[in-house]
């Protein structure tokens, strides 16, 4: 860790204590868990003394580029072979039980900066109180901005630049809490999850952007960002998919500045928040201040048992059968992936489809679509906002007229214009980015929960595990798709699907030579369309609601704790569900 200042940590409970626990051993990380260990090294080396430099943009899971054309006949892009499939390039998210070991951590010694709502104020005191040999200062996301007592400020949530107030007035802070994804179970709605990440992923970006990178960019800070129900740990529920967002973004944070640690820290609570007067916030407090400041870690504690969140390979069934001549939606559908994705459905199993955009219909996009369906039979351009619910019912009612009931839907849409590092990101570009993914699948849920769905699939991102510099909003709005599908798998009536896309290098806006290359020495592989194709159709098969599909070489492998030999010995077969199938 280097010379610092550091105290001796406080005694910690028998659930807590220290780390280094490793699952599998190996080089640069963890065998398949994610970089971290006792490391202070980036993942990813960036400028973080205040030049504002963005590193190049990695692969987006849908874009509207023109696809290639296609040679109908071999039913790939001219002058693409069709692959054989000779190797697995498919993971699953899974998560280890991983025990502090006995051995005490230092706690850095200087000032403590916690962030957190009402909801999480009893919490926030109990961390407060393992602190009391620190200067802790307690800044509860309000509807104001005031300073309340000494030591104690409330901070305007809803005005983006309410942090830059207290910038100069509190202590640069050598440990941070954010507790703003704390959240009592609620009702799935749009509404719900503005409200959500109102407090959640957008306070994290404000008090990152305003308050603390000012004042500790480039001097060694250690996060806790503090979660509650977000993950399907040990078989829970998942009831608070919607914090999820703030794992992605927590990643990128850890990576755009090398000396920061930014772990995220999910608490078992069945959707319920401890009150002031309920002794289970002592020790839920005594598990988050025992968790070590590890870089690129998320870990669960569920019935006293820590777990951490960890990759395996996994080989997925045989392909699921589509419906012959059914209806299915793609949102994102003109775009790159998404037009590819209707295109197999048109061509291989006589589907109708519907594509769902917000985009006029202007010559090129007439262009492709014609293309993709030169009869015209088979695609309608739907024009809808897709995050907005009554605009995507008034959509679903014109595919009702033209296709009939649809049976499964596709969201493949994204906002891919918001690639800044945090320093210099807009919120104006940062909400656009969520809302394409995070606004479009709520709105999703709910438009599309009465048809006769044999699925819903999204297309989310590997960022939800990178978390590359200048990606906070799309690995955000990733990590909540990935979560929100577990959710949603739980409680609905058929199979909703998580695929974490990698790098697709004959379509999307990456497809030139000179993203290819870049990719290439980053250790990406391309996904050829109907090697996406065949993942799609093979994830629906199966009972995983998250898949990773990642072809790559092994530094990036190393990234994700995913070495050779665990590729090799670990691969488990998933078994197909019948409830993938259609009725």
């Amino acid at each position: 860790m280097g010379s610092r200042n550091v105290r001796p940590a406080l005694p910690r409970p028998a659930a807590g204590g220290s780390s280094g626990s490793r699952l599998f051993g190996g080089p640069g990380g963890p065998r398949g868990e994610f970089p971290g260990g006792s490391t202070r090294r980036p993942v990813t080396e960036v400028c973080d003394a205040g030049d504002g430099r963005l590193p190049p943009v990695l692969p987006d899971t849908a874009t509207t580029a023109p696809a290639p054309r296609r040679s109908e006949a071999a039913g790939v892009p001219e002058g693409e072979a069709a692959p054989l499939r000779t190797a697995e390039f498919t993971y699953t998210c899974t998560w280890q039980p991983a025990p502090l070991t006995a051995a005490a951590h230092d706690t850095p010694v200087g000032p403590v900066l916690i962030l957190y709502t009402e909801a999480g104020r009893p919490l926030a005191d109990a961390i407060a109180a393992r602190h009391d040999a620190d200067e802790v200062v307690h800044v509860e996301l309000g509807t104001v901005t005031r300073q309340s007592a000494p030591g104690r400020w409330e901070l305007d949530a809803a005005a983006p630049d309410a942090p830059a107030a207290l910038r100069d007035t509190l202590p640069r802070p050598r440990t941070v809490y954010f507790l703003g994804g704390l959240r009592d179970a609620a009702k799935d709605s749009t509404a719900e999850l503005d409200r959500a990440e109102e407090s959640g992923v957008r306070a994290l970006f404000r008090c990152a952007r305003h308050l603390v990178i000012p004042s500790a960019a480039t001097r060694e800070t250690d996060w806790k960002v503090v979660t509650n129900d977000a993950w399907p740990v040990a078989g829970g529920r998942v009831a608070n998919p919607y914090a999820a967002a703030l794992a992605g973004m927590a990643r990128v944070l850890e990576n755009e500045h090398r000396r920061w640690s930014v772990p995220v820290v999910d608490l078992g609570l069945d959707g319920r928040l401890p009150g002031p007067g309920d002794p289970r916030r002592h020790e839920l407090a005594a598990l988050v201040t025992a968790e070590p400041a590890e870089r690129g870690v998320r870990v669960a504690h569920r019935d006293g048992v820590r777990h951490r969140q960890a990759l395996r390979p996994v080989t997925l069934p045989a392909a699921a059968a589509i419906r012959t001549g059914g209806t299915y939606a793609v949102v994102g559908g003109a775009g790159g992936i998404g037009l590819e994705t209707a295109r197999f459905l048109a061509r291989d199993h006589g589907a109708r489809v519907a594509l769902i955009g917000r985009s006029p219909l202007d010559e090129d996009r007439r262009r492709r679509i014609a293309d993709a369906d030169p009869d015209g039979s088979r695609l309608l351009y739907v024009r809808a906002d897709a995050s907005d619910e009554d605009g995507l019912r008034a959509g679903l009612a014109l595919v009702h007229e033209r296709f009939g009931p649809v049976h499964g839907v596709f969201h493949s849409a994204l906002d891919h214009t918001a690639a800044a590092l945090i320093r210099n990101l807009d919120e104006s570009a940062l909400r656009a980015g969520l809302a394409a993914k995070t606004g479009v699948s709520v709105a999703l849920a709910s438009v599309f929960a009465a048809e006769p769905l044999d699925f819903l699939l999204f297309f989310s991102s590997a960022q939800s595990f990178l978390g590359d510099p200048g990606l906070a909003g799309y690995a955000a709005a990733s990590t909540f798709q990935d979560a929100y599908a577990h959710a949603l798998d739980q409680r609905l009536p058929f199979p909703v699907r998580s695929i974490d896309w990698g790098y697709w290098g004959t379509v999307g806006a990456v497809a030139g030579e000179g993203h290819r290359e870049r990719l290439t020495r980053q250790g990406f592989r391309s996904i050829s369309p109907r090697e996406g194709w065949d993942t799609v159709l093979r994830t629906l098969a199966g009972p995983e609601a998250q898949v990773l599909a990642l072809p790559a070489e092994e530094i990036l492998l190393e990234r994700l704790g995913l070495g050779g030999e665990l590729r090799t010995h670990d691969a488990r077969p998933a078994a197909p569900t019948p409830t993938a199938r259609p009725r």
